[in-house]
């Protein structure tokens, strides 16, 4: 299985190196890895996707049965004291990571294609259906991955055979001119919208499940989901100083529309929660509408009422927006101004913790 625009972190034969397949899973866990470890047997073939060193997903394929999630893990367990193995540990982009979380249903695909055209009547067919999922391809001068919300391109990855990675328009490019000299492989993907949901809820007990008996959680896992967790509510907590007329402020996931922090100001908030749970849901589809033009993207967007302002923001590097629901008494330039700050200060903290994070891990 190849991912574009993963990265290998390192390979081990562990016939010859003399570690077990729970030493390279535990180093995993202890560098927070997000991404997966794709496990070889001599006769199946295993594989654990990490978000931030939690196992969240497992595929596991002997002959032609495949098993996904528990059962993988299940399967692997059986495994997991071999020596006659190898195991590639593999670095991922965040949104390729947190839509491989809910992989399910992997399939290889009928469908021969020969053209962009050819491409675009499969793609046609997966928004009439509504697919959230992974489409893979691979040809033979590279593989690419397309990610698709409820029957919508969110993304595209093109990976060359030299290992260079691209994403949104210039990998669609690189993908329609190779789609010419035929396709080796077309697999389809499902997700599971439950697994993808709970990515941000990974606490404690994210210790390996190839472990059998009581084990130690990973030094430094459960510190790094609750840094994670106090930096979303200090980010609020700043916006309520930065902005005396704030009502209420969300911070919420631009995958899933799934609100992972909340800040309300006094019984007045109440007029405006309708609004506040119909933000995320309106702003996934704007930027899914927005990306259809030429792979444009959402920055900002004001909203202003007789009464209410609300204006969000879109955090790209975490993948998150803030949005900040305000009376109209303070101007709109300066609510703006004080979501920036609040929001440069989140990201200020947020490289620190995970750069320092990983030197201790290692």
């Amino acid at each position: 299985m190849k991912f574009p625009g993963s990265r290998l972190l390192h390979q081990v034969d562990l016939s010859i190196t003399g570690v077990t397949l729970s030493d390279v899973l535990r180093s995993c866990q202890q560098v927070a890895l997000t991404g997966f470890a794709e496990v070889r047997f001599a006769e199946a073939m295993g594989m654990i996707f990490y978000y931030l060193g939690g196992e969240v997903n497992a595929l596991y394929r002997e002959g032609p049965v495949a098993h996904n999630g528990q059962a993988a893990i299940e399967r692997l367990k059986e495994q997991v004291s071999g020596q006659d193995a190898t195991v590639a540990v593999y670095e991922l982009p965040l949104d390729m990571a947190h839509m491989l979380r809910g992989i399910t249903q992997r399939r290889k695909l009928k469908e021969s294609l020969r053209s962009s055209s050819d491409l675009e009547t499969l793609l046609a067919s997966l928004a009439e259906s509504g697919h959230t999922g992974t489409l893979e391809i691979q040809t033979e001068s590279g593989a690419a991955m397309l990610l698709l919300v409820q029957g919508r391109v969110s993304n595209v990855y093109w990976e060359t055979q030299d290992g260079l990675t691209f994403e949104k328009g210039e990998a669609r490019r690189r993908l329609d001119r190779a789609l010419a000299g035929g396709v080796k492989d077309l697999l389809l993907s499902d997700f599971s919208r439950e697994i993808w949901k709970a990515r941000h809820e990974i606490q404690a007990s994210v210790h390996s499940r190839l472990q059998r008996g009581k084990v130690d959680p990973p030094a430094g896992t459960e510190q790094l989901a609750s840094e994670e967790s106090e930096g979303r509510t200090q980010l609020l907590e700043e916006l309520s100083v930065e902005v005396p007329a704030l009502l209420m402020a969300s911070l919420f996931d631009m995958l899933t529309g799934s609100i992972l922090c909340r800040k309300v100001r006094g019984t007045q908030s109440l007029r405006v929660g309708v609004l506040a749970e119909r933000i995320p849901s309106f702003l996934l589809f704007l930027k899914d509408l927005v990306a259809a033009q030429d792979d444009d993207r959402v920055e900002l967007v004001t909203i202003s009422t007789e009464r209410v302002l609300c204006v969000v923001a879109v955090i790209p590097r975490t993948q998150e927006a803030v949005a900040v629901l305000a009376d109209k008494a303070q101007p709109t330039a300066l609510i703006e101004s004080g979501l920036n700050r609040a929001i440069q200060s989140y990201l200020a903290r947020l490289r620190p913790t995970r750069e320092v994070r990983a030197r201790a891990d290692s």
